[in-house]
């Protein structure tokens, strides 16, 4: 196996009780704190002497000796510097500069993410006041499920008269347009209108800049938006945003209320939900945790499948845990038609437990 390198900070922060937080916090995301400077002296020091550069430097502007001409020579060799201040007055004073961060959600937040793309969270987008309700959709493994139940989620959802948008960003095998015989939702200029309800957008490599655009002015103009994010392989390492894949996800974990984890419950794919979950209880992310049981079965033989789905989710102690049944032939009538099951066989139980769910997330 392959080992993945964890991300690397240098902290250069005056007030040490600030300084303990943030080299704290990112020691429990997972990110290697490579020094913590006292002053601006030591920090050049280690800097010269390093023969890579860290990824990211947490620096104080009450730090003795920094100055604006030294924080530009340090953003100028490639590191990511996140400038914290102590007031309100000092914002002011140092352009880019944030007010030290109250928790640890905060603080990872502002720093997920920037790494990558930068650019794309500097940007103003007019919009009206937030009120959208978010729900992320991601998959312990490979066919959960998460596709199904986001179009399906989505189409009860604008139902009941709510405005909903709905997002493809399955990074590697986008599905939705494909499902509901779309074309035309990976132009991100615009929402694709669906129905009178629903809109679509599928987010690609190409247009991840636009879309996170349209996300932030999404928040003002829908009721609810759903994002099928896929399965997610590696959670930290695509929090960290060095991928364009993982930039959605980024976005969903600082802005989505809940997040639906699908997993099936044979023996492999308890495994993936088990790893996953152990990667949720240590990465800090906004939404509540929400466990679908997909592909649940009914009989004898369920009950000792929900009892390993439930051992391993309940330490998370979920928002919600909700079961999505197995109805291959529904979900195989529903592709082959193009449509959404309450267009397709709107009395199957498939269905139904969609429903169940939808009346679940609006309550």
């Amino acid at each position: 196996m392959v080992d993945v390198l964890a991300s690397t900070a240098v902290t250069a922060i005056h007030n040490s009780e600030f300084e303990s937080f943030a080299a704290s916090t990112l020691f429990g995301q997972g990110w290697s704190v490579q020094f913590r400077a006292l002053d601006t002296d030591s920090l050049i020091t280690f800097i010269a002497g390093s023969t890579e550069m860290p990824e990211v430097l947490l620096i104080s502007t009450d730090l003795f000796g920094i100055s604006e001409e030294i924080i530009e020579k340090l953003r100028s060799q490639g590191i990511k510097v996140f400038l914290f201040c102590t007031s309100q007055e000092e914002l002011s004073q140092y352009p880019g500069a944030h007010l030290q961060s109250k928790n640890s959600l905060d603080l990872i937040n502002l720093i997920r993410g920037s790494l990558r793309s930068p650019m794309l969270r500097s940007q103003k987008v007019k919009s009206l006041k937030p009120h959208a309700r978010v729900i992320s959709v991601v998959g312990a493994h490979h066919s959960a499920g998460c596709t199904s139940l986001s179009i399906n989620l989505a189409s009860e959802l604008s139902l009941l008269n709510r405005s909903v948008l709905l997002i493809d960003a399955h990074a590697y095998f986008p599905a939705v347009a494909v499902r509901l015989a779309q074309r035309g939702i990976t132009q991100a200029d615009s929402f694709h209108k669906i129905s009178a309800h629903l809109s679509a957008l599928e987010v690609t490599e190409e247009n991840i800049a636009e879309s996170l655009l349209l996300l932030e002015k999404a928040l003002g103009e829908f009721d609810v938006i759903v994002i099928d994010n896929g399965v997610v392989p590696d959670l930290p390492e695509t929090l960290s945003g060095r991928r364009w894949s993982g930039e959605i996800l980024v976005w969903a974990s600082t802005n989505a209320d809940e997040m639906l984890v699908l997993s099936k419950s044979d023996y492999l794919s308890l495994e993936s939900l088990r790893r996953l979950s152990k990667e949720l209880s240590k990465n800090s992310i906004k939404p509540r945790l929400s466990f679908v049981h997909s592909h649940a079965i009914q009989g004898k033989k369920a009950s000792a499948q929900e009892e390993g789905f439930l051992e391993i989710v309940m330490p998370l102690i979920p928002h919600r845990v909700l079961r999505f049944p197995m109805d291959s032939r529904s979900i195989t009538s529903a592709e082959n038609e193009r449509l959404p099951l309450h267009e397709s066989n709107e009395k199957t139980l498939l269905r139904k437990s969609v429903v169940d769910i939808a009346g679940e997330l609006i309550r």
